[in-house]
Order: structure tokens, then sequence, then C-alpha cells
């Protein structure tokens, strides 16, 4: 038997193939689109995350460096750190990271009950000694606003 092929057929099978190529190869690329976004969302994290720690250590490190540091700041107002001359310092002046993360801290009074020394959050009796510091560090990621903020207590050493 012998089988006549019609012409054009083989540009049928051609046109398919390339359909199919391209239908697969942008399924690939949107998976990377979207990966890539993910990755870009996971570095700001990673990078936030960092720069709350180090604002905590920044804390410690001044207070370290003198206790009137710490207890001259005022409390329940923002405030940003400067590093100047390899020593870090407190400034009213926004820190900005990287031109994409604002970093600042916020010291709260702490009180504490006179008969037990227990912290409470009203009431009590303001502890000199200690103070709560808020760290936050914000950044913009597709039309909204990420905060990170960590929490430590400051102690007279």
């Amino acid at each position: 038997m012998i089988i006549q092929r019609k012409r054009g057929s083989g540009l049928v099978e051609v046109v398919v193939v390339v359909s199919i190529l391209t239908i697969v190869c942008l399924a690939f690329l949107n998976s990377f689109i979207g990966l890539s976004g993910l990755h870009k969302k996971n570095t700001l994290l990673i990078k936030g995350q960092l720069l709350t720690e180090e604002g905590v250590e920044i804390i410690r490190l001044v207070r370290d460096s003198g206790w009137v540091n710490i207890s001259s700041i005022p409390t329940e107002q923002d405030r940003y750190f400067n590093l100047s001359l390899s020593a870090w310092g407190v400034t009213t002046t926004p820190e900005v990271i990287d031109g994409v993360f604002l970093r600042k801290f916020r010291l709260h009074e702490v009180r504490r009950v006179s008969a037990n020394g227990a912290i409470v959050s009203s009431g009590g009796v303001v502890d000199t000694d200690t103070f709560l510091a808020d760290v936050s560090v914000s950044w913009l990621w597709n039309k909204a606003t990420t905060t990170l903020k960590y929490q430590s207590y400051v102690i007279r050493p």
C-alpha cells in the first residue's frame, strides 16, 4: 500500500511543535519571574531582620559606653542611630540604610512593683536603671510598608 502525503503537512507539524515549545517557554519564564520576585522579597526580609538585630546590639554598645548615653535619651520619642568615627551615637536625624530601610528606636520607662521588683505595665514605681527599647526597621515592598520590631530591656551595667 502506498501512502500519499498531502502537501503542507510538514508545515502543520512545524507549527504545532513551535506552538508547544512557545507555551513551555512562557511557562518557564512566568515561573522565573515569580521566583525572582520572591527572592527579592526574601532578601529584603533577611536584611530587615539583620538590621533590627543590629539595632538592639547598637543600643547595648551605646549603653556600654556610658549609662548617661542611654539615660539622657528622652523616652517615648523616636531616635535614630549615627555612626561617626567608628563609634555609634544617637540622633534625631532619620537613618535610611541602602536607600531602602528606615531604622529607628524608642525607649520606654519600665515600672516595677516595689515589693518584689516584678515589671508591670501600669502602676508601680519607675525603674531608672532599666528601659524597654523598641527597635524597628521599615521598608516599602510592592506599594506596602513592611515593619519588623524587636524589643529588649536595657539595664544599667
